[in-house]
């Protein structure tokens, strides 16, 4: 599917304190999605996530009454999968060391053009909804349905399957660790290292035994294709 395509499926909830670049980018941009929703600072930005739904949401850092951070961290805790793309002028290690605990899904540095931003939201959306990623061994994991296909066979994901793939297909090549992968499936709670060694066992099995390896104390991992 091309990116144009699934773009036109996708409502953006885009939060920007300057009203010349807020106004530029809906401009720019709206015709490219389904919808374009615009919010002037972190407050107007939560309230409308809260009415509405939204496949996706492009926040500044820096803002009066509620920032881009603390605005990304109220929306997880109510969705731990949505993508959120950070706007940033800044590289300090502290701020983009929250952004990771958090689940900042991207961060892109200021200045940018729209043409930046539409390749980084097209960029997300292919893997989070429009498309397929190869898992090796001939096999694919599609994002949208949540399946895994061998061959003819279909495996369907629950969603923590689905969440705990997508994370590490996210890093694929790293570790991710076990802090990350309980603050990501387990956010309410309930967390175990037998819960997530099931887990595993699981995907192993609708996958492929080799494909997820254990870095014992550390995380786990997918192996490089």
């Amino acid at each position: 599917m091309e990116c144009r395509e699934i773009l036109k499926e996708l409502a953006i909830l885009y939060v920007e304190d300057e009203e010349a670049i807020r106004e530029l980018l809906q401009e720019v941009l709206e015709e490219d999605f389904k919808r374009f929703d615009v919010a002037e600072d972190g407050i107007e930005g939560l309230k409308k996530f809260r009415e509405q739904r939204y496949d996706m949401v492009i926040t500044d850092i820096e803002m009066p009454r509620l920032g881009g951070l603390d605005l990304a961290e109220e929306i997880r805790e109510s969705s731990k999968e949505i993508p959120i793309i950070l706007l940033t002028a800044y590289s300090e290690k502290e701020r983009l060391f929250r952004a990771i605990d958090i689940g900042i899904t991207k961060y892109l540095l200021k200045p940018f053009t729209p043409e930046k931003l539409l390749d980084v939201i097209c960029q997300i959306a292919k893997e989070r909804y429009g498309g397929t990623v190869q898992l090796g061994e001939g096999m694919t994991y599609n994002f949208r349905t949540k399946q895994i296909k061998k061959g003819e066979e279909l495996e369907q994901l629950t969603k923590k399957e689905a969440l705990l793939l997508e994370l590490l297909l996210k890093r694929r090549g790293e570790i991710v660790t076990l802090d990350e992968i309980e603050r990501t499936i387990w956010a309410d709670g309930g967390y175990s290292e037998n819960a997530l060694r099931a887990l595993v066992k699981r995907v192993r099995k609708k996958s492929a035994k080799e494909l997820i390896k254990n870095f014992p104390a550390l995380g786990y991992g997918l192996q490089k294709m």
